[in-house]
């Protein structure tokens, strides 16, 4: 016992994946500088690299080693992998670091690289609630029957496998209740909580039969547990809880974060509405003096020139901040980003990130500061002014 606790499994190869993962993300926060804290705020880095810290304890430190012998501690590998480092590591966005450790050269190469191989489609396709819950269920339910997980004790590569499977399906199960991509979350703040619940459920039930089970189900630890001092069927209902009540904290903390969630949303979708009096009364005043110098015959052509300048302007300001990186953007040379939404048809749009009217007024203040619209939003504040930030909106009005 006092060998297997201070052995270290030093994998070259899970060494090597780490080393991928840490050090573009490393390069990126870097290169954000002085705008890391407004992109990655205080707590997403070292988030991330708790995550990366506890991976390592969980595949290479001694409770691997010990994980062989007993299947309580294989189950606390499991619980580590399935719901304590994959939303650490989501809540660290990686991706968007990841995506600054390049150029904005070698970022646009990566995007239209990543559309014209197809990948986005199945990424996409892969990340559907459904796909992802189904998945994550068919693993847990599989590597959890008495074949499988004997197979995987036995066999370094399947266990590997096993692991490797709860991780990635983990991770996209986590993307889907924390982070939204795209136009808007994948699943609205209702459908994520009975995500939640129905995951839950899932481990809950494999815990209950683990727990309850009259004879030990796994052939592997029948012989393996007496030199720690547990019987078969001890560990066993002793893997049994360890599954069925953290799995049940971990899935409460999520449905209470997400509940928190819906609250603010709905909290800021109030105080928009009450300010939409003033902001059209606003509006009507700036509108009205414009109207009467339309009608006052010449003025209407400058105005109009003054327009077509601004979003000339507007174009070269997109290019400027790399904000096709992230989006595809009609009329912006190498504007092909994946990351965010295509721009397309801007103004014929009723809503801004579902939750401002779309105007000139409501669009200015997003692009200057959207993680003051909507805290932990994708997109950074990449400290445009808000003159720029008006003629960038005017721009995107100009696609029709």
């Amino acid at each position: 016992m006092p060998h297997i606790l201070t052995q270290w499994q030093w994998q070259p190869w899970l060494l090597a994946c780490i080393a991928a993962a840490v050090a573009p993300y490393v390069i990126g926060m870097a290169r954000m500088g002085t705008q890391r804290a407004l992109i990655l705020g205080r707590w997403r880095a070292p988030s991330f690299f708790a995550g990366i810290a506890l991976l390592c304890v969980t595949l290479m430190s001694p409770l691997d080693a010990v994980a062989d012998d007993l299947f309580s501690a294989h189950m606390v590998q499991h619980m580590l992998l399935l719901l304590i480092v994959p939303p650490l590591l989501v809540y660290g966005r990686p991706v968007i670091v990841w995506l600054w450790a390049f150029e904005l050269d070698a970022r646009r190469a990566i995007t239209r690289g990543w559309k014209r191989a197809g990948l986005d489609a199945a990424f996409r396709w892969l990340m559907r609630p459904l796909c992802v819950w189904l998945l994550l269920s068919a693993a847990l339910c599989f590597w959890h029957l008495p074949g499988p997980y004997d197979a995987a004790v036995r066999h370094e590569w399947l266990h590997d496998l096993e692991h490797a499977s709860f991780l990635a399906f983990s991770l996209a199960f986590w993307t889907i209740v924390i982070e939204p991509y795209g136009k808007r979350r994948a699943l609205g703040y209702g459908a994520t909580i009975v995500f939640v619940v129905s995951s839950g459920f899932v481990m809950s039930l494999i815990g209950a039969i683990l727990t309850f089970a009259t004879a030990p189900l796994y052939a592997v630890h029948l012989h393996s547990t007496q030199a720690l001092g547990l019987s078969a069927l001890q560990d066993q209902q002793l893997a049994g809880i360890t599954m069925w009540i953290p799995s049940n904290l971990v899935h409460v903390a999520a449905l209470c974060a997400v509940f928190f969630a819906w609250f603010r949303a709905d909290e800021r979708r109030a105080r928009t509405v009450r300010r939409l009096p003033s902001t059209a009364a606003h509006t009507l005043l700036i509108v009205l003096p414009l109207v009467l110098i339309a009608l006052s015959g010449c003025a209407q052509d400058r105005y109009a020139a003054q327009q077509q300048a601004a979003a000339r302007r507007g174009a070269r300001l997109i290019s400027h901040y790399g904000c096709g990186s992230c989006h595809t953007i009609p009329g912006i040379n190498g504007a092909d980003g994946l990351v965010g939404p295509p721009l397309d048809h801007w103004s014929r749009r009723s809503y801004i990130a579902g939750v401002l009217p779309n105007d000139p007024e409501n669009l200015t203040l997003w692009i200057s500061h959207p993680q003051s619209v909507v805290p932990g939003v994708d997109m950074p504040e990449m400290g445009i002014k808000d003159n720029q930030a008006r003629d960038i909106a005017t721009y995107l009005y100009t696609i029709q």
